[in-house]
């Protein structure tokens, strides 16, 4: 599994580094969904889940092959203490009689004999600023529910339905049935937006389509978040040459608490785009802070997301991402040729300020421990420099995302990520030069005076 986390902001003085975005992604053996969870090799089938109060949910799982063991996810992104948070767990064999399971650690359970059906409480604080977009919570009128922190670990297809307060809704990726049952396929990627006043539209885009799930007021219209994720989408598909592996869905939802400067949370996992906004703020232009958030949001559907790639090459599935987005906002209008240098040197700035000395590839394997500000920062100014590269050895013909549709059509799947790009980005001695300095070497990168030649920077883009 893949985990990522992006920072982007638009502001009027360029876009900050500083909002909150992952990514989750999960291979699958052979394209199958059949995955073997310990000894017991669970098969979960009938789930329900019952939302007695914001403070906990009840979770019953029926029709699951015989099993003693159970454990539960306990850290996600650096939110640690999930598994703590299940309580009250019982297993019953298929009479119905209770078999007595106990806590051998936290998130981890096991019963006496075997068991055909299990029942829960997940327990939900109080949503934080920093794992908002990250952990299923519960606040006033709606909530987000992610199947990956409420249910075992390893647990294929899935019948969901729930039980919900009067007037609330679900909706996800996948529609329900007739009977209000969601049949999940993908139980780690899947997030539920809960509420009472959802509203889901249909967009249709170049390569198909994607559905917006709105809840609240805003001062804009749900047109105009069609509107921005629909440019994006199709420059997007453009860009990568590849259709996406399944349908995806935006939910979109207000902040449940306060975030300081930083008015908005997102995460992509899977098919899933989460994006929490804080309705009051005074931002003049909300077409462009949607724009901004999913030229970096949207393009995780494809990076990493739609590629079977293993390893810690977060350095290119963020750092690059956010370079490729800032161009794609430019591109698309969504910011001005200021804002883009001022972002660059912003970036640049916060480079200098840090105190860690990693490669690329160091920094993508601690970035759990320390390594986010190289992952991020060092990564997208890599990317930058790439950019130049490119378009200097094209006469202005190639840039960097010009490389993407040679990533997906001819990246082994699955094989190592770091592998795989880094053999793509070699492909010149510039970018083999590049890559032995800044990806795989600890080399310091010095832009001073790269920067201090606005008229010149300008030349090396490109931009008349």
């Amino acid at each position: 599994m893949l985990v990522t986390d992006g920072y982007v902001r638009f502001t009027g003085g360029g876009i900050v580094l500083r909002g909150v975005c992952k990514t989750q992604f999960r291979l699958t053996v052979l394209g199958l969904c059949v995955i073997v969870f310990g000894v017991s090799g669970i098969v979960a089938q009938d789930v329900k889940i019952t939302v007695s109060s914001p403070a906990e949910v009840k979770i019953r799982i029926e029709s699951i092959s015989p099993g003693n063991d159970w454990s539960f996810r306990n850290a996600y992104a650096g939110v640690l203490g999930l598994g703590q948070r299940v309580e009250q767990f019982h297993a019953f064999a298929p009479d119905g009689k209770d078999l007595n399971a106990k806590k051998i650690a936290p998130g981890e359970f096991r019963s006496e004999s075997v068991a055909t059906h299990i029942e829960y409480v997940v327990k939900l604080p109080p949503p934080q600023a920093s794992d908002v977009a990250h952990v299923s919570w519960i606040a006033g009128d709606h909530g987000l529910l992610m199947l990956a922190d409420l249910l075992p670990e390893a647990l294929p297809g899935l019948d969901v339905e729930f039980s919900l307060p009067s007037g609330w809704t679900a909706q996800s990726v996948y529609e329900a049935d007739a009977s209000g049952k969601f049949h999940v396929r993908e139980t780690e990627e899947t997030v539920f937006l809960i509420g009472k006043t959802l509203r889901k539209q249909a967009q249709r885009v170049e390569f198909g389509g994607f559905n917006l799930v709105a809840n609240g007021k805003w001062r804009f219209k749900d047109e105009v978040v069609l509107k921005s994720a629909t440019k994006v989408l199709d420059k997007y598909k453009a860009l990568t040459g590849a259709a996406l592996p399944a349908k995806p869905v935006v939910l979109l939802a207000p902040l449940p608490v306060a975030t300081g400067s930083v008015k908005w949370r997102a995460e992509t996992r899977g098919s899933t785009v989460v994006l929490l906004m804080d309705p009051g703020a005074k931002i003049k232009n909300w077409a462009g802070q949607l724009g901004v958030i999913f030229t970096h949001e949207l393009l995780h559907l494809w990076v990493p997301n739609a590629l079977l790639l293993e390893g810690d090459y977060d350095w290119f599935f963020e750092g690059f991402t956010l370079y490729v987005a800032l161009v794609t906002a430019l591109d698309l209008k969504f910011i001005n040729l200021n804002e883009y240098l001022a972002t660059l040197g912003r970036v640049y700035d916060s480079y200098l300020s840090r105190e860690d000395a990693h490669s690329l590839i160091e920094a993508s394997e601690r970035r759990w421990t320390g390594g986010n500000t190289t992952v991020y920062d060092k990564g997208m100014l890599v990317a930058f420099l790439y950019d130049l590269a490119i378009r200097r050895d094209s006469g202005g013909k190639r840039w960097l995302g010009s490389l993407y549709q040679n990533l997906f059509a001819s990246a082994p799947q699955p094989a190592d990520g770091n592998d795989v790009i880094i053999r793509l980005l070699s492909s010149t001695q510039a970018g083999a030069d590049l890559a032995k300095s800044y990806i795989q070497g600890q080399r310091e990168l010095d832009l001073k005076p790269l920067f201090a030649d606005r008229k010149q920077l300008l030349k090396s883009l490109y931009y008349r």
